[in-house]
């Protein structure tokens, strides 16, 4: 039930919409463009959760205050639904999220949203192409000016096991360079089991999500940025173990962040 719901969402709401309003209101508006693209952004991933909890019964809790001024959002990557969740997450400024360069076409609604909200395209390769760098630097720009959050997952793919894995830190340390804003994290448990299409139809009903938010930390110094990502590493994974130990009594962190009640 849930892929029948949500497949009609994918091909109605999301990929026509897009195209027959989201589309022409920026061409109209350009000077709105990232407020629009904010809202829409926001509101896919509101209704990709409420279908995944009406259909599919998963049950998101949030614990965290989401950040509300322009960040630098990491967050570990689980599953499918990490998209709709770090969207969630986040209440500032238009979200950009670094995508992979095969997601870009042929993909009813999300390649096209892909160009909508300019999200920079990564291949991932040891010497990425001029256009990829010259993508990255300009969301890098972009954050730096306070005109964006960026939400970047920088294990690079979705975990096999639901651990945390070792970060690609090229494009994590480029940003840290470059765009002095604060810094939070995300870390969410519970659909690692549902990480490809194919697990998530056999796995993905009634799923038990946890989800923290933490920060604003400051950003390092660029002498210290190698320190600090293995900091952020190593703080991610001890609140990944927090959220496994007791899921309903989460710590409050030394940044302050609260817990909240559940959203969904």
């Amino acid at each position: 039930m849930f892929f029948v719901a949500y497949s009609i969402f994918t091909l109605t709401l999301f990929d026509l919409g897009q195209r027959l309003v989201i589309w022409p209101a920026v061409w109209l508006f350009p000077v709105k463009r990232r407020a629009i693209v904010r809202r829409w952004l926001r509101f896919l991933a509101k209704g990709s959760l409420w279908i995944s909890r009406v259909f599919g019964g998963v049950r998101v809790t949030w614990h965290g205050t989401a950040p509300t001024e322009s960040c630098l959002l990491v967050m570990n990557h689980q599953s499918l639904l990490d998209i709709a969740i770090s969207v969630k997450a986040v209440e500032g400024p238009q979200a950009v999220i670094p995508t992979r360069e095969r997601y870009g076409h042929g993909i009813p609604g999300v390649s096209s949203l892909i160009k909508l909200g300019r999200f920079p395209l990564v291949t991932q390769q040891s010497r990425p192409p001029k256009a990829e760098v010259a993508a990255f630097l300009q969301a890098a720009t972009d954050l730096a000016d306070g005109e964006t959050t960026l939400i970047i997952y920088p294990e690079g793919h979705r975990t096999t096991d639901g651990s945390i894995q070792p970060f690609m830190r090229s494009g994590l340390k480029l940003l840290l360079s470059r765009a002095q804003r604060p810094i939070y994290y995300v870390v969410s448990d519970g659909l690692w089991h549902a990480r490809t299409l194919k697990e998530t139809v056999h796995s993905f009903a009634n799923s038990k999500v946890d989800v923290v938010i933490r920060g604003p930390f400051p950003p390092p110094a660029k002498e210290d940025i190698d320190t600090f990502i293995d900091e952020l590493h190593a703080s991610m994974t001890a609140t990944l173990a927090d959220i496994r130990r007791n899921s309903t009594t989460l710590p409050e962190s030394s940044a302050g962040v609260r817990e909240t009640q559940p959203v969904f």
